[in-house]
């Protein structure tokens, strides 16, 4: 990797990139397919913080979110990493698509607002975006996500308790696309199956370290670490350079191009401190609400799958009750790391822990905003009544997708702090007037600008981001 010190980025770039997640390193894949002979720089705020570096520190980034941003109205916590990656270093590579009908919650169900892309529009970059990522998942998905076929990888082994849900519900419970490997490839070990995905021991977690390394060290490719980006320049319409601080200096980097994938709460806070916020800039920030709930089995032994989070139950994913309610995905785990076994002498794996992920509807007076200070400041509003909606009706739901099981019980036991998918706050949509940048993610008014990320997200959908933002990235690069 060609890093640089921050006085040899002062100069003229054909692109500049703020942020190295999923967001902005899919722009960079795509674009550089297409445009190989361009000169990219990569400005991240964080560190190189190597493999080894975390594993020795139990962490991913030197910099814990908390401190990045002050929260101001109902605490809620907001889950990312600030480093080389972003959050390809830390997340849980859980990579099922967003569901056709996410696309359209307005005009099927009258609620939030429709994409302007369609399911169909991503469906190539969703492909793409799954062979880079060497996701392991199944060939029966088709009939729920549309072309989800020829996976990489083949899934990861099924628990017991999946395979008896799944011989009674087929069309509704499956095999958890993954982006971690179910077969060991070059120096990348398989999936150990011990929940530790945020520092998988085994190389078999898609991380920019690990997956992206050509990206990371194309000749073209330059690097500036602990860059924090504080503006940008506009003259005439167009951005012109770009202003970042590293150590007590700050820099500024020039370019024809500027991609902007912080996250979803640093980029719109770089677009109001440039003079770019105003409308919609910094608003419906939000994520789905994270439940868990617990099966006590009578006599079944769970824990025996190929990895940590073995299926996907969509039986309450899409339909009419969307319209009262938000939808519920149910993740079937193979792992105890939030309540541990159960507690009965002889009866510790008759357990299954089961996620749930309730969508939401992203509100406005949800957001990012500019108050002055060093960092932004977080006002959430609290979990709409949709979700509050939508995880009752999951709950309920769970003796009827549990009865091909022998249960002793099923409690819910508590809704999580953050899933980790923060998204919304630089929308995409049809005009300035309700969105931030357009359905190819390029700015409304400053057509050199890109925004990539969660952060262009105008709903929640139903499922795992990161998979979603790297397609989008894809597209957007390639429709440049």
């Amino acid at each position: 990797m060609r890093f640089l010190q921050p006085k040899d980025t002062e100069k003229h770039w054909d692109l500049v990139v703020i942020g190295s997640g999923f967001g902005s390193l899919f722009f960079v894949h795509k674009y550089l397919a297409r445009r190989p002979k361009d000169q990219v720089l990569i400005l991240e705020w964080g560190r190189h913080n190597t493999v080894n570096w975390q594993f020795e520190n139990r962490a991913n980034s030197e910099i814990p979110p908390e401190v990045t941003y002050r929260d101001k109205g109902v605490r809620k916590k907001w889950d990312f990493t600030i480093g080389l990656g972003g959050s390809t270093n830390s997340w849980w590579a859980l990579s099922p698509r967003m569901h056709p009908a996410d696309f359209r919650l307005q005009s099927l169900y009258g609620k939030g607002v429709d994409w302007p892309v369609s399911y169909d529009d991503l469906v190539p970059y969703y492909s793409e975006a799954e062979e880079i990522m060497t996701v392991a998942g199944p060939d029966d998905l088709g009939s729920v996500y549309p072309h989800s076929v020829g996976y990489p990888q083949p899934p990861h082994r099924l628990t017991t308790v999946d395979r008896l849900v799944k011989a009674a519900m087929p069309d509704a419970h499956f095999a958890i696309p993954s982006a971690r490997l179910s077969r060991p490839l070059g120096s990348r070990g398989s999936c150990c199956s011990d929940a530790s995905c945020n520092l998988c021991p085994t190389g078999a977690k898609y991380t920019a370290l690990e997956g992206m390394t050509s990206l990371l060290s194309h000749p073209n490719v330059s690097i500036c670490v602990e860059a924090r980006v504080r503006r940008l320049e506009v003259q005439a319409g167009a951005v012109h350079s770009a202003t970042f601080t590293s150590g007590d200096r700050d820099h500024e980097t020039r370019g024809d191009l500027f991609v902007l994938g912080a996250n979803a709460i640093h980029s719109p806070f770089i677009l109001q401190q440039s003079g770019l916020g105003g409308g919609v800039v910094g608003r419906y920030l939000g994520e789905k609400l994270l439940a868990i709930a617990e099966a006590k089995l009578d006599g079944l032994q769970h824990f025996d799958g190929g990895t940590g989070t073995t299926a996907i139950n969509v039986s309450r994913l899409d339909g009419p009750h969307r319209r009262e309610r938000g939808s519920a995905v149910f993740l079937f785990e193979n792992n105890f790391r939030y309540f541990g076994l159960r507690l009965e002498h002889g009866r510790w794996r008759e357990i299954l822990p089961i996620v749930i992920y309730i969508e939401d509807v992203l509100q406005k007076d949800s957001g990012v905003f500019d108050e002055g200070g060093e960092f932004p400041v977080v006002r959430f509003a609290g979990f709409s009544d949709y979700a509050i909606n939508g995880l009752n009706g999951a709950v309920a739901a769970l003796p009827e997708i549990l009865k091909p099981l022998p249960v002793d019980d099923i409690q819910f036991r508590t809704i999580l702090p953050t899933l980790g998918h923060v998204q919304g706050t630089l929308r995409m949509g049809t005009s300035a007037e309700n969105s931030v940048v357009d359905g190819g993610q390029v700015h409304h008014r400053i057509r050199n600008l890109v925004v990539v990320g969660t952060s262009v997200f105008p709903t929640t959908g139903s499922a795992n981001i990161a998979l979603t933002a790297a397609a989008l990235s894809l597209r957007a690069a390639d429709r440049l």
